[in-house]
């Protein structure tokens, strides 16, 4: 039997190479971007995890399955979760029909794990609520900056659409 780690999660732990000064400015100015959007709307996307019953670890764990089947290991490395953890986040999900659970064809001792069509409107819900905060931030914005702030996202998210089609 193996011992523990005493190390956290992949997920929580700091990354191998220091930020540079330009990159570390940036991701300052993204964290004040993301409260600043979050502060908006904060009621009503944080209510929408009350009215759907999910805790914020089974909506990381419906996320990630939304777009892969995985087993719960895979799925606790993903998101940076211990085994266990990651099994009640499943259960809880699977009992509520939200997530489907199957043996896996070549290895029956393993489960695999796929978003069910209910879970996906779980998270159409959730994306609603999200959108909802993202509109009151965006119409809250000057016309200029507005389009400043459009025109900078455009090539980033077209360079991220790539790389995700790519893969």
């Amino acid at each position: 039997m193996q011992a523990s780690s005493s190390l956290p999660p992949p997920a929580l732990q700091a990354p191998a190479t220091p930020a540079t000064p330009a990159a570390a400015e940036l991701a300052a100015q993204l964290l004040a971007l993301w409260r600043s959007v979050l502060s908006s709307n904060s009621v009503g996307a944080y209510a929408i995890f009350e009215q759907l019953d999910l805790t914020l670890t089974q909506v990381k764990a419906l996320t990630a399955l939304s777009s892969d089947e995985v087993t719960v290991k895979e799925l606790a490395e993903r998101l940076g979760l211990s085994l266990p953890g990651a099994s009640r986040a499943v259960d809880a999900l699977v009992e509520r029909g939200l997530v489907a659970r199957r043996e896996d064809t070549t290895d029956r001792r393993m489960k695999r794990l796929r978003c069910t069509d209910a879970g996906r409107t779980s998270l159409a819900r959730l994306d609603e609520a999200r959108l909802a905060g993202l509109e009151k931030f965006s119409a809250a914005l000057p016309a200029a900056q507005a389009k400043r702030l459009s025109g900078a996202l455009r090539p980033i998210l077209a360079e991220l659409s790539a790389q995700e089609e790519q893969a």
